[in-house]
Order: C-alpha cells, then structure tokens, then sequence
C-alpha cells in the first residue's frame, strides 16, 4: 500500500506562511490564533463560574429542604402537644405561615443566586466578544494584504 504525503504532512502545514499558489494569508495567523485562545479562556472562566454557583445553589438547596423537613416536624410535634382543638389549629395555622415565608424567602435567595453567576457569566463572555471583535479589526486593518476599496458611484 502507497502512502498518501497529504495525510502524512497535513498536521505539519503552517498557515503563517503563504500557502503555494495562493499568495500571502490575509489576516495574521498567529493573532488570530491567540484571539482563539482568549475565547476559550473565556467560555473556560465563563463555565466555571456557573459551576461553582450551581455547587453552591445545590448546597444551600440542601441545607433549605433541611430546614424545612425540622420545622414541619417540630409543628407535627408542637400540634400534638397543644391543648384545646382551638389552640391546635391556631397554632398550626401560625407555624404554617411562618414555614412559607421561610420556603419563599430560600426560594428568593436561590432565584438571585442563580442571577448573579448567570450576570458572572454573561459579563465575561460580552467582554471577550467585545475583546474579539476589536482585534479582529486591529488584525485585519494591520493585515498586509489589505483589499482594495472599490469605488461604487452611481453613474
């Protein structure tokens, strides 16, 4: 079997150099190539920010639900307890209150938990966009082969 020299020498292409036949490479490879190495240290930080929030959302959900299943015992425990039918069912109907506030106050925290590593996240890939997009411009009005402006008047 013959071996192919495409498939032997195509990882071995360097494309800072003009490719035969083609002339030089319009942009800076190697910028462009760093540009791509901040992006992806950038979606890099962006995932781990998110990460480390969803760690620490699924650990205060944790401790929330503990909390809850303490408080519902501690009412099943303090109804049974009470006297009259009257005092049991006012009794029950104040720590029922107070078990919901509790649940949407932890439901509040989580829900601005997850809004600021979401807002983390957000702000981090905006600015490497933003990053980006500038030294796309810097690369290609510093490119050597600049195209040429063509002029479009209407005759």
């Amino acid at each position: 079997m013959t071996k192919n020299p495409f498939f032997e020498n195509w990882l071995k292409v360097d494309l800072s150099n003009p490719i035969p036949g083609f002339g030089s490479a319009p942009i800076d490879m190697k910028a462009l190539m760093e540009s791509s190495r901040k992006t992806i240290q950038a979606i890099t930080e962006a995932q781990q920010v998110v990460v480390e929030s969803l760690q620490t959302i699924a650990q205060r959900q944790s401790e929330i639900l503990s909390q809850f299943v303490q408080d519902q015992s501690a009412i099943a425990r303090d109804i049974v307890n009470e006297g009259t039918p009257e005092e049991k069912i006012a009794r029950s109907a104040e720590l029922a209150r107070k078990a919901y506030e509790k649940s949407i106050s932890g439901g509040r925290e989580v829900a601005d938990m997850l809004n600021k590593s979401s807002r983390e996240a957000g702000d981090i890939i905006n600015k490497r966009v933003t990053s980006a997009l500038n030294e796309l411009k810097t690369t290609v009005e510093d490119s050597p082969a600049k195209p040429a402006k063509s002029s479009n008047k209407a005759a």
